[in-house]
């Protein structure tokens, strides 16, 4: 069946594949949009009223385009956040309006960051304090040279004991963790900024280009240049 909306509908998809195992699949479509749902999607659907989106889709850009199910993908952390929602909104608790409207805002902005490209500024943050102290320090210093002892220095832990404790927690070791930064503040220059991938790798910290360009279409499946063409067209 065909139907549309008044408000803006997000789909976050469980059972569609994304570049990143943190990453769940999504889709944006805009109000009165017809359109069809997929009854084989496993996933969640959340509404969000034209005026309040809108209202906060322009502190970031002036303009709103018509999303016509615009692709995005978004950290899988927003999970707690709408779980957290839901519990709040059972339990009928004492100022739980309070609470509901502060979670609205935190997952409709999560939202527009992710759409614009902006997800890792939502990363997941270790309670474990050497971890959580590396990667504020790479979130804040990922255009700097970065070594495992400096940031094994910061958190007082050995090199080694760093390395084991961010493999056991996100899989990843602190350089690989450090890269994937990298790529994502890569991906914003591109989009936004009218630099050079030359100047971009500089930038994010890359040691060259040839270097950056690797790393980016190993994690992306496709080169800067591809990426930032691709985008600019999709904008058009």
């Amino acid at each position: 069946m065909i139907f549309s909306l008044t408000s803006y509908m997000v789909v976050i998809a469980f059972n569609r594949q994304t570049a990143s195992a943190n990453r769940f699949a999504a889709e944006i479509i805009s109000p009165e949009i017809p359109h069809c749902d997929d009854p084989t999607l496993h996933c969640y659907a959340i509404c969000i009223p034209r005026k309040f989106f809108e209202e906060r889709y322009r502190l970031y850009v002036p303009d709103i385009p018509v999303f016509n199910r615009k692709k995005f993908e978004i950290c899988s952390d927003i999970l707690k956040y709408m779980n957290m929602f839901a519990f709040e909104a059972s339990k009928n608790m004492q100022n739980s309006d309070i609470t509901l409207n502060a979670n609205a805002e935190l997952i409709t902005h999560w939202i527009i960051r992710s759409i614009l490209g902006e997800s890792m500024d939502m990363r997941s943050i270790s309670n474990d304090y050497s971890v959580a102290k590396a990667q504020h320090y790479m979130e804040h210093h990922f255009g700097e040279p970065i070594t495992i002892k400096r940031l094994s220095e910061l958190g007082f832990v050995s090199p080694s004991g760093l390395t084991h404790k961010f493999k056991a927690e996100l899989g990843v070791s602190p350089i690989e963790y450090l890269i994937e930064i990298r790529i994502q503040r890569a991906k914003i220059m591109l989009q936004r900024k009218n630099m050079t991938v030359t100047e971009i790798a500089n930038a994010c910290g890359f040691s060259n280009s040839a270097y950056f360009s690797s790393c980016f279409q190993k994690r992306v499946g496709r080169t800067p240049t591809e990426y930032q063409r691709r985008y600019r067209t999709a904008q058009k």
